[in-house]
C-alpha cells in the first residue's frame, strides 16, 4: 500500500492513524438504514455511511434525476461536513440487491474516488471487489488522482490545480519533486 504524507483535507494522516480504526458492521448497518428510510425506494439505490474522527456516523442517499445526480458518498459526506466533522475515518456504500432482499456493499465509482481522495484520502473504504469485500485508504483506490493543494484561507475547502509540465516530469522546479512523477508531499 503506498503512503503519502500530504495535508489533505478531511483525512486521520496528520494523527498517525494507520490502522483500521472503525466498526465495518456499524458501518454497513448505517447504510442500509439510510436506505430504507429513502422518501422514493425506487430512486434511491444506493445509500451511504461514513464514519467521522469523533465517531459519529453520517449517512446519506443517493438521488436520481433526470440527469446524472449525485451519489450517495457526497451525501454522507456533506452531512458530516454541515454537522462540523474535519476527519473523516471510514466510508461504505450499499446497494439494494436486484431481488430487492437486503443489501451488498458496492465499490465507489470513479468521480466519488475522486471526491474522497479530495476530502477523505486517508479514510478506510469499505468496498467489494469480485465477490471478496475489501478495505483500502481512498487514495490507493485512486492511482494518477487529480492533484489537489491545501489552501489555508478557504478553510476545509481545497482548490484544484492541474499539474504542471515540471511536475508531471517529477520535479517542480524547487527540488521538490521526487523524480518518479509525484509529488513530494514532505516539503
Amino acid at each position: 500500500m503506498r503512503h503519502h504524507n500530504g495535508n489533505h483535507a478531511g483525512t486521520d494522516e496528520r494523527n498517525g492513524n494507520h490502522k483500521l480504526p472503525l466498526n465495518i458492521e456499524e458501518l454497513v448497518a448505517a447504510a442500509e438504514a439510510a436506505l430504507q428510510r429513502a422518501f422514493r425506494p425506487e430512486q434511491h439505490t444506493v445509500g451511504c455511511a461514513v464514519q467521522a474522527g469523533s465517531g459519529k456516523i453520517y449517512a446519506g442517499v443517493n438521488i436520481k434525476a433526470c440527469g446524472y445526480g449525485p451519489c450517495a458518498e457526497p451525501i454522507a459526506l456533506g452531512a458530516a461536513f454541515t454537522a462540523g466533522e474535519h476527519v473523516i475515518t471510514g466510508i461504505v456504500a450499499v446497494r439494494r440487491k436486484e431481488r430487492g432482499e437486503g443489501f451488498r456493499i458496492v465499490s465507489p465509482c470513479g468521480n466519488c474516488r475522486q471526491l474522497l481522495v479530495d476530502y477523505a484520502a486517508y479514510a478506510w473504504v469499505t468496498y467489494i471487489d469480485g465477490s471478496e469485500v475489501k478495505h483500502a485508504r481512498a487514495i490507493d483506490l485512486l492511482p494518477g488522482y487529480y492533484r489537489t493543494r491545501w489552501n489555508e484561507r478557504l478553510g476545509n475547502a481545497v482548490v484544484i490545480e492541474p499539474w504542471s509540465e515540471r511536475e508531471r516530469a517529477g520535479t517542480n522546479g524547487n527540488g521538490n519533486g521526487n523524480g518518479n512523477g509525484e509529488r513530494d508531499h514532505s516539503a
